[in-house]
């Protein structure tokens, strides 16, 4: 037995029995319906598997009537069969950010990157699909005027964040959804670096030509390029995965990285929405969103504001001691702005240093690497 959750036939040696016609069948990865019928003894269990029955060996405690998806694992010298489980919403989640965690790459590293690739670009088509890039990264976000609510709501609709969640309604994602575009630019790149690699290559020991030389410098640009949209999806993936629940009442959570464009560079707003837990049976939970980003000129800034009814409360932490003079200053003014919207303004302050718990997070399961990969 090799996995765990294996279960591999056992065979009656002192009658010489042949393996089953089924069995004989089976093929690697093949899934098939099977029933307990006994649990014999420990470890042993009696199934059947379409009009075969058949004696299992398996560490699992199976209940008689039991119903299982077996996916067949091996063939030779006995065949073994897996038992499949319906994943938790656990085990999706860290699944998801188990692969994109290796992959993405902040925004400001694939900015940052892009500019150098673009001067060596050789072809115009490679050139094209840089310019692209750079527009779907520009196209997201905000600024560098001051944004209005409305500005921001797009942002976030458009983050990519709600890409398989439109298409599961049937609705298509709007055509500056992020997501969608950099998944279209990584098709397009994938039928490009296929069509490379269809090209004759030198013999081995012919020497290369400037040309040949300039197009093998050309593809390794095109990987290069392919590798960062991809890591840009990663990115979405990731963030996509704090809203994935880790059981079924587990409260709901969307966090984006939305980029903020200044007039000669731009740097990252990292934004979380949550709701609440509940606290006790009193009253309905309420919610909280929290910004953080580090700008030059200020630093590190991360601000929480709770909303439960019609009551806030807000708290900036800073890291330079200028930046909280700044915001000390102007706490007069964001307390008339929220009253005017007929809130009541219970906590409003700004703390030297940083929270204590992070108010930006993925969470990460106990192991990144799949022991059983």
């Amino acid at each position: 037995m090799k996995i765990p959750v294996t279960l591999q036939p056992l065979l009656n040696a002192m009658s010489q029995r042949e393996i089953p016609s089924l069995l004989k069948q089976l093929q690697i990865g093949q899934v098939l319906p099977a029933k307990v019928l006994a649990q014999v003894q420990t470890n042993v269990v009696r199934l059947q598997l379409a009009t075969t029955e058949l004696l299992a060996r398996t560490p699992v405690k199976l209940e008689p009537g039991t119903s299982l998806r077996l996916e067949v694992v091996a063939k030779t010298p006995l065949p073994e069969l897996k038992i499949l489980t319906t994943p938790t919403p656990a085990r999706q989640r860290d699944a998801i950010v188990r692969s994109a965690m290796s992959r993405q790459l902040p925004a400001r590293d694939v900015r940052e990157a892009l500019p150098a690739m673009r001067e060596q670009a050789a072809s115009v088509r490679l050139n094209d699909a840089v310019q692209r890039f750079e527009t779907i990264l520009r196209a997201a976000g905000l600024g560098p005027q001051r944004p209005q609510p409305q500005q921001v709501r797009q942002a976030v609709l458009q983050s990519g964040l709600f890409h398989e969640a439109l298409l599961r309604t049937g609705t298509p994602p709007p055509a500056g959804d992020m997501k969608r575009q950099l998944l279209q630019l990584l098709s397009d790149l994938d039928i490009e670096i296929r069509q490379q690699q269809q090209r004759p290559v030198a013999a081995e020991g012919d020497p290369q030509t400037p040309r040949q030389d300039a197009v093998q410098k050309a593809d390794t640009l095109l990987l290069r390029l392919a590798r960062l949209v991809e890591s840009s999806v990663a990115r979405v993936q990731l963030q996509q995965s704090t809203a994935l629940p880790a059981d079924d009442n587990a409260r709901q959570v969307w966090q984006f990285d939305i980029p903020f464009h200044h007039t000669d560079h731009s740097d990252d707003i990292m934004l979380r929405i949550e709701r609440e837990a509940r606290n006790g049976s009193e009253g309905e939970p309420g919610w909280a969103v929290n910004l953080a980003f580090e700008f030059d000129t200020i630093g590190t800034l991360q601000c929480r504001i709770g909303l439960n009814g019609d009551r806030v409360a807000t708290t900036f932490w800073c890291e330079n001691d200028s930046t909280l003079s700044r915001v000390e200053q102007r706490l007069p003014t964001l307390q008339a702005a929220l009253e005017a919207q007929g809130l009541e303004v219970v906590h409003l302050s700004g703390v030297r240093g940083e929270p204590r718990d992070p108010l930006i997070h993925v969470p990460l399961p106990d192991t990144l690497l799949d022991e059983r990969a």
